[in-house]
């Protein structure tokens, strides 16, 4: 059979592309990784199984069904990336232990890309004191004391009484409410008005987080992304704002990053301070919602344990020396010792 020069050059070019996809496959399905485990299909990996939701508010079906299969650490890929997952408390305090050394913290791409790579990374050394100094700042053992708690319990019994007046109430999303506008306000100086204008673009954003970053209209990733740029607005207009009058003062953590931002060295760049901000407000907030939800649904489950805890309280209310500091002993706010 006579073949022309044109089809053996195709023949040979699909030959060469056929044998390097099943390479890849077979590089994909078995890592350079002595952990046992299953990397799922190309690309998608596990991801799928991942997001799934599960109906126990046990272990994930996801890390249940690896466990019992391939011990308590186990390979996988999930969100377009390989990752060796560790449910072995010894395991995951050695890497806690070796962070910085044989460790470095790491991140999904998806995340990377929206609060920012190099602000994410940059959370060591000097920059890191400088964070962790001005975070202690604002929600350090003092100013909890003095300002925090009545201002949170205020905070509390306010958005208490609005669910009362609702026939249902979704914990998941609405217990962020109450702590969102006041670190909002203790960080940033925002009013009610910003605090749900950045709430809203901070729900899109948290949708795309374990997400592929697959930066096309109508995805998860492309939402997140535009929100992520509407809350860029938002703080650089706040620190614009700060910036054209340093001589204000208002007390917050916007504050101490403008003071460091004009410093004769500053650590940190504009780009930087906003990326930093938005992460820490975003750390601050929406990672206590499902803890917050699991802990609504406990004690809604089991009310001998919200007797348990209301009978220390009183106990100590009916206490003279815990009675006599109080300026009103009925209604007057939790105070610190309680």
């Amino acid at each position: 059979m006579h073949i022309s020069v044109s089809q053996f050059l195709a023949l040979s070019g699909a030959s060469l592309v056929i044998s390097w996809l099943v390479h890849w496959v077979y590089k994909w399905m078995n890592p350079s990784c002595n952990s046992p485990g299953s990397m799922g299909y190309p690309i998608v990996g596990e991801t799928l199984e991942f997001l799934k939701g599960s109906p126990s508010l046990d272990i994930p079906d996801y890390f249940n069904q690896r466990m019992k299969r391939y011990g308590p650490v186990f390979k996988t890929s999930v969100l377009g990336q390989p990752a060796v997952v560790s449910t072995d408390a010894a395991v995951n305090r050695y890497i806690l232990q070796q962070e910085g050394g044989l460790f470095r913290v790491g991140y999904p791409a998806a995340l990377n890309k929206i609060f920012g790579e190099k602000s994410i990374q940059a959370f060591e050394g000097a920059t890191h004191k400088f964070i962790r100094r001005a975070a202690f700042s604002m929600f350090g053992l003092e100013n909890l004391k003095e300002s925090l708690l009545p201002e949170m319990e205020s905070a509390v019994r306010e958005r208490l009484a609005y669910w009362a007046t609702k026939p249902s109430v979704d914990v998941r999303h609405g217990a962020p409410d109450i702590l969102f506008d006041l670190v909002c306000n203790k960080c940033f100086g925002f009013n009610s008005t910003k605090s749900r204008q950045l709430r809203k673009s901070f729900d899109t954003l948290f949708n795309g987080l374990l997400s592929f970053p697959t930066y096309l209209p109508g995805t998860a990733f492309y939402r997140s992304m535009q929100a992520r740029k509407d809350v860029d607005k938002m703080m650089r207009d706040a620190f614009a704002e700060r910036l054209r009058t340093p001589g204000k003062k208002h007390g917050d953590l916007l504050d101490q990053i403008v003071e460091q931002l004009q410093g004769e060295e500053p650590l940190i760049t504009e780009s930087f301070a906003v990326d930093m901000a938005s992460t820490l407000l975003f750390a601050s907030v929406f990672t206590l919602s499902g803890t917050t939800a699991m802990a609504f649904k406990s004690l809604h489950d089991n009310p001998q344990v919200v007797h348990a805890l209301q009978i220390p309280i009183l106990t100590q209310r009916e206490n003279e020396d815990m009675l006599k500091n109080r300026k009103d002993k009925v209604s007057s706010g939790l105070t610190w010792e309680e």
